[in-house]
């Protein structure tokens, strides 16, 4: 079901609650972050309460600190933190 009503809700002060695929989305990934468990606890213990923009902001914070399996997409995650400093590889 599609919730149409998503901006009235927000403007009205009234945000819509946590969909379903974000509640998967964080229970999945939340362990395979660098966060710390103080951080991930918090998290879950909130996740009831949480509104779908507060997902979201978490979901962006959880894809942000994600550690990669994929040694490339570590490499390259790397490269763009700025580890390497002004080398030229």
């Amino acid at each position: 079901m599609i919730n149409e009503d998503w901006l009235d809700e927000i403007l009205n002060g009234k945000p819509s609650g946590i969909t379903g695929s974000q509640w998967f989305t964080i229970e999945c990934n939340i362990n395979k972050t660098s966060l710390p468990e103080s951080m991930k606890n918090d998290i879950l213990d909130r996740l009831n309460d949480m509104s779908e923009l507060e997902a979201e902001e978490i979901i962006t914070l959880l894809y942000n600190n994600i550690y990669e399996t994929d040694t490339q997409k570590q490499w390259l995650k790397m490269f763009k933190d700025g580890v390497f400093g002004d080398r030229d590889i």
